[in-house]
C-alpha cells in the first residue's frame, strides 16, 4: 500500500510549468475554435453584405417601376378624357347624320314626286338621284 500511495503523491506532483502547459493547450483549442467561428461570422459578413446589394437593386427596381405606374396612369386618365370626349363628338355626329338622313329620305321621296310628274325625262333629277345616292352611303 505504501508503494501505491507513494506513486499517487508522485503523479500528484505537478510543476508549474506542467500547468502553464496545459493551460496554454487549452486556450489554444478555445483559439482555433474563435478563429474557426470568427472565419463563419466573416463568411456570414460577406453574404448580408451581398444580400443588401442586392436589396439595394431591388428596392430601385421598385422605385423605377412605382415612377413608370405613376405616368402610366396619368395616361390611361388622359386616354380616358380624350375618348369621352371623342365619345361626345361621335353622339353628336350620330344625332346630325340621322338628322340628315331624315333630309335625305325627303329629298328622295321629293325626286319620286318629281320623277312621276316630268315621266323620267329629266337629267337633272337622275343626276340628284346619282347625288342622293352617294349621300346614303356617306351617312351609313
Amino acid at each position: 500500500m505504501q508503494i501505491k500511495k507513494q506513486k499517487i503523491k508522485q503523479n500528484k506532483k505537478i510543476t508549474i510549468d506542467k500547468i502553464a502547459l496545459m493551460i496554454g493547450s487549452g486556450f489554444r483549442s478555445v483559439d482555433e475554435r474563435f478563429d474557426k467561428m470568427d472565419e463563419r461570422f466573416d463568411k456570414m459578413d460577406e453574404r448580408f453584405d451581398k444580400m443588401d446589394e442586392r436589396f439595394g437593386g431591388v428596392e430601385s427596381d421598385i422605385s423605377s417601376i412605382k415612377e413608370d405606374i405613376s405616368v402610366l396612369e396619368r395616361r390611361i386618365f388622359s386616354i380616358e378624357n380624350i375618348l369621352a370626349e371623342h365619345g361626345k363628338d361621335i353622339r353628336e355626329m350620330k344625332n346630325i347624320l340621322i338628322e340628315h338622313g331624315r333630309d335625305i329620305k325627303e329629298i328622295k321621296a321629293e325626286l319620286k314626286a318629281l320623277k312621276k310628274i316630268d315621266n323620267g325625262n329629266s337629267d337633272k333629277i337622275f343626276e340628284l338621284e346619282q347625288r342622293v345616292k352617294v349621300l346614303e352611303v356617306k351617312v351609313a
